[in-house]
């Protein structure tokens, strides 16, 4: 009788045990954060999320991508440098969406100003870009059908629309001043499936209004 009641709780036992092997999964209430910088010295070292009790492993801060992903634990927290006891920003996610792209542009008289964009938002999708206005100009756009207005220091979500043969979309870019409306730009962009973008407009050395872009590539769920 002992022995039949030791196998069936054996029997019981190793299925559930069976299940547990394997690689633990990531929590579905798990917040991650992107990192990009409008400019960022190299010069100043790699940069940490600090947070109440802990803090992020150290982060190459880059300019011309997205960071990896990073894990964190709330939705609160400061950017600072790894070396020096210095604060850049400090960081707020919005209460709805796991995941975030935190876009730094430089503030007075040091530091960032963070633009935190929900890039698990079903509504931001392939073909959509973040235009960005860093220059002292306000932004006329041109996008296939879609205008575009941004003043300086704003930003706004926008995507083209009016596609050519269902390949391509004419863009055009102009800045506004005293003596008229003045073009910058005159393009053509591809109709894209697979990456949404994040458009910087800034004043170059030569005193120019002139722009770059960041793109990001989706995967096939993402960019439907």
């Amino acid at each position: 009788m002992i022995r039949r009641l030791i196998l069936l709780l054996a029997a019981s036992v190793l299925p559930a045990l069976c299940q547990t092997e394997g690689p633990v999964k990531k929590s579905e209430k798990e917040l991650q954060v992107r990192l990009l910088a409008e400019q960022f010295p190299p010069e100043l070292g790699k940069v940490v999320l600090q947070f109440e009790k802990t803090q992020s492993e150290a982060i190459e801060l880059p300019t011309n991508r997205l960071s990896d992903p990073v894990a964190v634990p709330s939705r609160g927290m400061n950017l600072r440098l790894l070396d020096k006891a210095v604060t850049l920003c400090p960081i707020k996610l919005p209460d709805e969406g796991k995941a975030f792209a935190v876009i730094l542009v430089t503030a007075k008289p040091s530091g960032f100003k963070p633009i935190v964009v929900r890039t698990d938002d079903p509504s931001f999708k392939a073909g959509d870009v973040l235009f960005i206005n860093r220059s002292e100009k306000t932004i006329l756009g041109k996008l296939g059908t879609t205008p575009l207005v941004i003043k300086p220091n704003e930003s706004a979500k926008s995507r083209p629309t009016g596609a050519v043969e269902n390949t391509y979309y004419d863009i055009a870019f102009a800045i506004r001043e005293q003596a008229g409306d003045k073009l910058i730009s005159s393009s053509r962009w591809p109709v894209e499936n697979d990456l949404r973008s994040y458009l910087f407009f800034f004043t170059n050395a030569e005193g120019r209004t002139t722009f770059r872009s960041v793109d990001e590539y989706l995967d096939a769920k993402k960019a439907q």
